[in-house]
């Protein structure tokens, strides 16, 4: 395996891209300080860039802007407020609960927030380890010089912001090209790997996950800032994207009949290879993004799925029986299916192609309501100040686990110099989930470990100040960029940036391992014993994301099944709804796993319905397929006629109903059948045989949600086992 692809894509990257602007800047102010006054001039001001650093992710102009100006305000107050309050121990046990109350607060505007909230918690953690202003003066320069170096940090992000707008964008699709690629590979996978039907769509419904963050992430950052010709491409191209993962949905339908109906032939080794091909051009193509050069690969050749076709055919007109006609048809609807992908890859290949060309783009539909809404309004800050909100308990915990710290550090490790470490250990694993408070703990305790072995390995090399200083700038970039990918490389990053930092500062700092590790150890340990305080468990949400999952199916199935299908519009907001519910139920659920046992309610069954829910999205998916292919042969009054009952049937299994037990149901889906179209165990008909398994699969999830609603609402020692 050539390991040169996978290396590029992780130093093209836009998560590699931010850590490596972010450690240039850092640097560069601090050596601009240093140069300017000295160390005493420079520790200010870099401390001001390194504070403004953590709050700056790829974003929009304007929202970056938002986020790095309050990062940087809020932060010069709590630094100013902490350097005031030193040698006032007394005074220090009241500010620090109260900012990280504060803090805590911030994390209402949703996940960006939690970066800005980590700024302001690392400059007033760290700011407990400074030394006193010697006079008024001083402390006035100090507190002036964080500003700046905040604001100079500010002004360089936005401008290579700026700079580097297009290339952002070309990052993220890149990376929703990858993780379409991986969903593609896995599907060729599958024609040749024997798994359960539950490993099957656990793992299918991984990769949608996957694909679906992907998504939203482009989508924010693509159809925002459409001032320039090339925007137009880069849109065309994520809507392309969206109806090529909508396809490979349809694409997965009658994967477990056809593998049964063909195991051991040579149609199964065609499917696995084609798709295999579709899988490495899309992979080139996200590789061509990368690295902004001409795409070399050629396009997927759709003569491959004829003679598949062909050896389908070959195989089943020997014997006629309803199971090989159903087997016939199934594969008929998945190579159209698999065509249609070849087009959009065709033309996400010609897209690209004609970015440097003076080629008029075909005109783009309203997308402004597919991006999220980034709003940082203060008045959000009233709906929280509540002890129901989730928000609010989590910044209650925060405050009063930094205390805890505080005394502990205080009372047991007086004489050390890098005490505030046990805070900032809380700080960077505690947050308003459990089971991300788990995995972070885990990660900072094991990364800590390697890296203080690494420098402590290091600092008996005896290496100069140059080398010193560039594994210290390798290490910002490192901290930074696996930050949200793999924060276990950031905890190892971490401890060898403020190791080596302490070396450059304080001279030999070979204890100072020890201390690191011990204090690494109390603030997890602190960490995970105020995670149990006032806790908000997964459960709590899970009613409401199930009754919004129900909605947007409701939403998307009437979009699919409506009579004349003219709105566009309509269907896509349909579908980016259905994909972000399914996106934020798919996370509760992978949350909830972190859980302690006693509280993971339902988790069965909500395993259940994100299955089912996908392969209802699946199986809508494919009827804008047959709906197609029909249309050759029938009028649209026909398809309606054929599709009225489906239509009625689906709508009324996902309207929200008040029974709170699974006898709410009055037709037990393993024996219904849709009305109006035939059992799909007696017809061969596509169309029908698919509204027949659309039907069913709405009513085994308005079962199964049901069944959710009553174990979330039963005691946990009632709950069922999972």
């Amino acid at each position: 395996m050539n390991p040169l692809p996978a290396l590029s894509r992780v130093v093209l990257s836009r998560s590699f891209t931010s850590g490596l602007i972010s450690a240039v800047g850092v640097l560069a102010i601090g050596l601009l300080g240093y140069a300017a006054g000295g160390m005493a001039f420079a520790v200010p001001l870099g401390s001001g860039a390194l504070t403004i650093c953590f709050a700056d992710n790829p974003a929009p102009l304007r929202v970056k802007a938002v986020e790095l100006l309050f990062s940087t305000f809020a932060g010069g107050l709590y630094f100013a407020l902490v350097w005031a309050s030193l040698g006032r121990p007394w005074l220090q046990l009241l500010l620090v609960p109260l900012l990280g109350f504060g803090a805590g607060l911030v994390s209402l505007w949703g996940k960006r927030a939690l970066a800005m909230s980590f700024s302001l918690l690392f400059i007033a953690i760290i700011t407990l380890g400074a030394h006193a202003a010697p006079d008024p003066s001083s402390y006035v320069l100090g507190v002036t010089n964080f500003l700046v170096g905040g604001l100079l940090y500010t002004g360089y992000a936005l401008l290579l912001s700026r700079i580097l707008r297009n290339r952002t964008k070309q990052q993220a699709l890149a990376e929703l090209l990858d993780a379409l690629a991986a969903y593609m590979a896995w599907q060729s996978d599958f024609y040749r790997l024997q798994t359960t039907d539950d490993e099957t769509v656990g793992r299918a419904a991984a990769l949608q996950g996957a694909a679906n963050d992907a998504l939203q992430s482009a989508r924010d950052l693509v159809l925002r800032e459409r001032e320039r010709p090339l925007d137009a491409v880069w849109t065309r191209m994520l809507l392309d994207m969206l109806d090529l993962f909508e396809a490979q949905l349809a694409a997965q339908t009658d994967s477990l009949l056809l593998r049964q109906q063909f195991e051991g032939t040579d149609v199964l080794d065609a499917l696995h290879a084609g798709t295999a091909q579709t899988a490495s051009a899309l992979s080139a193509l996200a590789l061509a993004l990368l690295h902004s050069r001409e795409l070399d690969a050629p396009a997927p050749d759709p003569a491959r799925w004829i003679a598949v076709g062909r050896q389908g055919d070959d195989l089943l007109r020997a014997t006629r029986t309803r199971q090989t006609e159903q087997a016939r048809a199934a594969l008929g609807s998945l190579l159209h299916t698999l065509r249609e992908i070849d087009q959009w890859v065709q033309s996400l290949q010609a897209s690209y192609a004609s970015r440097d060309k003076a080629v008029d783009q075909p005109a783009l539909p309203d997308v402004n309501l597919f991006v999220s809404a980034w709003r940082y309004e203060p008045r959000q800050l009233l709906a929280h100040l509540r002890l129901r909100s989730p928000i609010f308990r989590h910044a209650v915990r925060l405050g009063l686990s930094l205390l805890c710290g505080l005394l502990v550090a205080r009372l047991l490790f007086a004489h050390q110099t890098h005490d505030y470490w046990i805070l900032l250990t809380i700080a960077v694993i505690l947050r308003p989930n459990y089971g991300v408070t788990r995995q972070r703990l885990k990660d900072r305790l094991l990364g800590t470990l390697i890296g203080c072995l690494f420098v402590a390995l290091l600092l008996n090399l005896q290496l100069g100040l140059p080398t010193l200083l560039g594994t210290l700038f390798l290490a910002l970039t490192f901290a930074r960029t696996f930050v949200t990918t793999n924060f276990r490389f950031t905890a190892i990053a971490a401890s060898v940036q403020s190791l080596l930092l302490a070396r450059l500062l304080e001279g030999d700092v070979r204890f100072l391992v020890n201390q690191r590790l011990i204090d690494t150890v109390i603030g997890a340990a602190l960490a995970w014993g105020f995670s149990y305080l006032l806790p908000r468990w997964e459960y709590q949400d899970a009613p409401s994301q199930v009754a919004a999952l129900m909605r947007a199916q409701r939403d998307y199935a009437q979009a699919v099944l409506e009579g004349a299908q003219s709105d566009e519009r309509t269907f896509r907001i349909a579908r980016k709804h259905l994909f972000d519910t399914l996106a934020a139920i798919t996370s509760l659920y992978v949350r909830m796993l972190e859980e302690p046992a006693r509280q993971r309610r339902a988790l069965g069954s909500l395993g259940r319905l994100i299955t089912h829910s996908y392969l209802l999205a699946a199986h809508l998916a494919s009827m804008r397929v047959l709906r197609a292919v029909r249309a050759k042969r029938l009028t649209q009054q026909a398809i309606d006629a054929l599709m009225g009952p489906t239509r009625i049937w689906v709508l009324q299994q996902l309207a929200p109903t008040r029974s709170g037990t699974p006898g709410g149901l009055s037709i037990a889906p393993d024996a219904s059948v849709v009305p109006g179209i035939a059992d799909a165990g007696a017809t061969v008909d596509p169309l029908a045989r698919r509204l027949q398994l659309i039907g069913h699969e709405a009513a085994l999830i308005r079962e199964i949600s049901q069944g959710v609603k009553f174990e979330l609402h039963a005691p946990a020692h009632d709950a069922p086992s999972n």
